[in-house]
């Protein structure tokens, strides 16, 4: 048991490694960051467990014990990868990505705050024509116009009544 704590320990380096390489990545840079961290703390628990055991058998705990200190020794850039680029990785995942036919990935952010969002931006939506109030809607193409009322009323608002002093 001793000895497969050691192994989780490798492979809690190893994946420590390669989710911070990956942070780029959407999905696989979490997958790997956080994952690294859960396996340190599985072989921290494994080597706990194997050094009880070895105390109640009476056999000798230095094994236990060396995997206890690789894990923990794990653990650490395992959490700070983890709460750092695994984290990142995970709040921008969501942004927009886009394969081109050369394999050349442009991705940029979803919210739009970017002032050149670059060659695949789409084009800014027509401007809406400005209106006077009281005028009726411009009818949309395709649709009749609607006749013009017989009597539009271009009456200003009543003025307003003084204020107190006045």
């Amino acid at each position: 048991m001793a000895l497969v704590s050691i192994l989780l320990s490798v492979v809690a380096l190893i994946c420590t490694a390669v989710g911070f390489l990956t942070t780029p990545i959407p999905v696989l840079g979490v997958v790997f960051s956080f994952g690294a961290a859960a396996i340190a703390a599985g072989g921290v628990m494994l080597a706990g467990r194997a050094e009880t055991r070895a105390k109640q058998a009476g056999q000798p705990r230095d094994t236990a014990r060396i995997a206890l200190v690789l894990n923990v020794i794990a653990l650490v850039p395992a959490l700070l990868v983890a709460l750092t680029c695994g984290l990142c990785n995970a709040l921008f995942s969501s942004g927009n990505m886009q394969l081109q036919k050369d394999f050349r990935l442009n991705v940029g952010p979803s919210f739009g705050l970017e002032p050149d969002a670059g060659p695949n931006a789409l084009p800014p939506p027509p401007k809406a024509p400005r209106q006077e109030p009281g005028e009726p809607q411009p009818a949309q193409p395709g649709e009749p116009q609607p006749a013009p009322s017989p009597n539009p009323s271009r009456l200003p608002p009543p003025p307003l009544p003084p204020g107190p002093g006045k």
